[in-house]
Formats: structure tokens, sequence, C-alpha cells
């Protein structure tokens, strides 16, 4: 049991150091694919937030905000390349 619960801890660290590191490098060079990389590192933690009380739960709908913000990205770059 606790083997699991260790796997569990460092995923969840992974997933954050990922996410805070990909979306300051989206957010300061506008990139699209870093932005997505924070998507999915958001998910874990989503899911967990989405298992909570209704408050929190809503934090686990940010990674369909950062999926938009890549959508965005993504046709900007199109649109300066075009």
């Amino acid at each position: 049991m606790d083997f699991i619960a260790i796997i569990i801890t460092i995923t969840f660290g992974f997933s954050i150091m990922l996410l805070f590191l990909s979306l300051f490098y989206a957010v300061i060079k506008c990139s699209w694919k870093a932005m997505l990389v924070s998507c999915i590192a958001s998910l874990p933690i989503s899911m967990y937030f989405l298992s909570g009380n209704p408050p929190i739960s809503f934090l686990g709908f940010v990674p369909l905000l950062f999926f938009a913000l890549t959508v965005i990205f993504r046709r900007a770059s199109q649109k300066e390349v075009a």
C-alpha cells in the first residue's frame, strides 16, 4: 500500500512541476506546444479536484482553459507564418 502512495505522490509532484514550467514557458514565448504540454500535465491534478466539493471541483476544468489557450496560440502562430 505504501508503494502505491509513493507512486501517486511522485506523479502529482512531477505533474505540478511540469505544469508550472511549461505554463511559464508557454506564456513567455507564446508557444502552443508548451501550452499543450501544460494541458496534459494538469490532467492528473484536475481529476483529483473533480472528485472534491463543488467550489473545489471547478478547478478540475482548468485543462479546458489550457486547451483553449493552446488553440489560440496555434492560430496566432499560423497567422504569423502565413
